[in-house]
């Protein structure tokens, strides 16, 4: 059986199940706040990326130091946030889930939202960011490269709790 042919049978088995589930809910429920915050948030990452994009150097890093904290700050408590809605427990959920495994497919629907894991993500690349300005500043590759990265977990973050609402 093709990899292709696998990941098609998945993907089948996995509508097949939830929509004979019918108005089973799989996901948390929207939360337009943490929505919002969350968009604010991108802009104040965003702002940080072109403040910085030219590169920086160690001497001035105090001027970033607070900008740093409160950004890490506010990741940590939105990944919190997000992490404290309740998945709903579902028959569904966990056939699903006993499939995957049986399957042996490096795939499993967690018992938290996926934006939490993105938020962590964005935390961790900050946290690396801010301690390499501190260290040594930045040159424009680095901070390119750690934009990406937090650019790249944001979208997944907005993408799912927008999704949310629908």
């Amino acid at each position: 059986m093709s990899k292709m042919y696998q990941k098609a049978v998945i993907v089948l088995f996995i509508a097949l199940t939830a929509f004979t589930a019918s108005c089973v809910q799989l996901a948390p429920k929207y939360d337009a706040e943490l929505y919002s915050d969350l968009t604010n948030v991108n802009t104040e990452l965003m702002e940080l990326f072109s403040s910085v994009a030219r590169g920086t150097h160690k001497d001035s890093y105090p001027e970033r130091s607070n900008q740093y904290h409160a950004l890490i700050g506010k990741i940590e408590a939105l990944a919190m946030q997000s992490r404290t809605r309740p998945v709903p427990e579902s028959d569904a959920l966990k056939k699903i889930n006993q499939y995957l495994d049986s399957t042996s497919q490096d795939i499993t629907f967690d018992q938290q939202a996926p934006s939490v894991a993105s938020l962590q993500k964005i935390a961790e690349s900050l946290n690396r960011m801010r301690t390499e300005d501190e260290d040594q500043g930045l040159n424009a590759l680095a901070v390119s490269l750690f934009k990406n990265e937090v650019v790249i977990s944001m979208d997944q973050a907005l993408t799912y709790e927008s999704f949310l609402n629908r």
